[in-house]
């Protein structure tokens, strides 16, 4: 684990950037778009993008990894390197049909996802879709090359081939958008979207050597279809959620959308460096195991990833409930972004950020099943996710609006977690669940006692810098957490402190 160890805190290190970098991004595009019908135009079209991709991208990219790993390892790397080169093939073909039909069918695709959009609103966003559709090849190669990159531990120039994004928005919020108004944006995305599938096809080639062969006869798709059909039911059924969620909130008052977006994005932060860092390198170490037949390292791996997670977002989801608002107008209150639109985003952000450690520990469960090519299991859950939020969202929209919405999704994913964590225990045997029970119950109690120390800090408030209160109060509220930890005897904490020490004195780390 000691590679393992320095790969996570790399790629969390460079995720951390990235999620500044990505903040600096969102604070610019709310200060000159604030919540309005053209941000939810543009919002709504990069989620209807995100679905149609997830359709052929996300499930391929799911199970490529497994396989390519278990050709690389128990056939030959040549082997490997031309089935993965024939499915890309294949993929792109597939994408050039979809970008046709979603060409020719965006009135449609909007009038499905949004249904309460008309006038203006409607004509915009068929707009972006259609622009959007011609460049989602570039999705493709990116989501496949990204795949490949993991696989021989590549973690770094994934998450560095992000970074344009913030700054091709950055640059053409402030230059043009005056001009172009949100097509200023729209432009930005697909560049970004070029820009990272070429980064990624330099890099991957040092290591990947791509072939062009193309077959549909040889047994290559009729494998890959095989395993993701159920893959793509549950990543249907998880961008379903997104998709109902904005179903609904086209029909509340304006700038209900973007809030929800802005609320995502907040929630986003922790997920997108601590949550994906752990999740991004343990996959393919999973994918490793399971081709070695080593389950019994797979099951440690996974119970101890689930612990990490727990130990680390409990405080973050303490934090980010008691101060949304602060969080909320310190990122985005500014331009026309207005006090309004900050309580509106902060009461959404509240029941978002709930669902932070459900739908982590949940992607991890379906990532070992996925390493085992068991892909049947996530996808009943996933139903029984989607369910669930189906008739929540219809119950509690009617008293919350769009924080009804977030709630349902919340609750939606905590049912996810619980089935995968009943269906992988049934199906192999025990993983430790006692020992992780216990280690969650601890953080909790923990977490729970950062609430006083919140409490006692109000008495700063107004005689600081608002800035300046959050740091020190939550400074404060994780050197309690912290300090709990160890009184409590929490075995990562106490793992990850000996391994500090043994840094700090120069030594190497112990293997875990």
């Amino acid at each position: 684990m000691n590679k393992t160890t320095k790969a996570i805190s790399a790629v969390s290190i460079l995720l951390v950037a990235v999620k500044l970098f990505g903040f600096v991004r969102e604070m610019i595009v709310a200060a000159y778009f604030g919540a309005t019908f053209q941000t939810d135009a543009y919002n709504m079209a990069i989620q209807i993008i995100g679905f149609s991709t997830a359709i052929i991208s996300a499930g391929v990219a799911t199970v490529i990894i497994p396989m390519y790993n278990h050709r690389r390892i128990q056939r030959s790397q040549e082997e490997a390197d031309s089935f993965a080169s024939n499915i890309l093939w294949i993929t792109s073909l597939f994408y050039i049909a979809l970008s046709i039909i979603g060409i020719v069918f965006a009135p449609v695709a909007v009038k499905i996802f949004a249904p309460s959009f008309n006038g203006e609103v409607a004509a915009l966003t068929v707009k972006i879709v259609r622009i959007l559709f011609i460049f989602t090849v570039a999705t493709n190669i990116t989501n496949f090359m990204t795949s490949i990159s993991k696989v021989y531990d590549r973690f770094a120039i994934t998450v560095i081939a992000i970074f344009p994004f913030a700054i091709f928005t950055v640059i053409f919020t402030t230059a043009f958008a005056r001009y172009l108004g949100i097509y200023a944006l729209v432009i930005s995305y697909v560049l970004f979207l070029l820009t990272q599938a070429l980064m990624l096809i330099l890099s991957v080639r040092k290591v990947f050597k791509f072939k062009a062969f193309l077959s549909f006869s040889n047994g290559d798709l009729r494998e890959v279809v095989r395993l993701s059909l159920p893959v793509y039911v549950s990543i249907a059924v998880w961008e379903v959620n997104a998709v109902i969620d904005r179903m609904l909130a086209s029909g509340l008052s304006e700038g209900s959308i973007t809030a929800m977006n802005y609320a995502a994005k907040l929630r986003a932060l922790p997920d997108g460096i601590i949550s994906a860092s752990i999740i991004m390198v343990m996959y393919p170490l999973l994918s490793k195991y399971a081709a070695n037949q080593d389950f019994d390292s797979l099951k440690k791996t996974t119970a101890k990833a689930i612990s990490l997670l727990s130990l680390a977002l409990l405080p973050i989801i303490t934090v980010s409930i008691y101060y949304s608002g602060e969080i909320t107008k310190l990122v985005f209150e500014r331009g026309a972004f207005t006090p309004d639109d900050t309580a509106l985003t902060a009461g959404i952000f509240i029941f978002a950020v709930m669902s932070l450690i459900f739908a982590s520990c949940g992607t991890m469960l379906s990532n070992s099943f996925y390493s085992m090519q068991d892909t049947k299991s996530p996808q009943f859950a996933a139903i029984a996710m989607v369910v669930c939020n189906i008739v929540l969202n219809l119950i509690l929209v009617r008293y919350m609006q769009a924080a009804g919405l977030t709630l349902a999704t919340s609750i939606a994913f905590f049912v996810y977690f619980v089935i995968l964590f009943m269906l992988f225990r049934r199906k192999h045997g025990s993983f430790g669940g006692l020992a992780l029970i216990k280690n969650t119950v601890k953080c909790v109690v923990a977490a729970g006692c950062m609430v006083p120390v919140f409490l006692l800090c109000e008495l700063l408030r107004g005689r600081l810098p608002l800035l300046i209160f959050f740091v020190v109060a939550v400074a404060l509220s994780l050197c309690v957490y912290a300090a709990l930890l160890w009184v409590l005897r929490v075995d990562l904490f106490l793992e990850a402190l000996k391994r500090a020490r043994g840094f700090l004195r120069g030594r190497h780390w112990e293997q875990v």
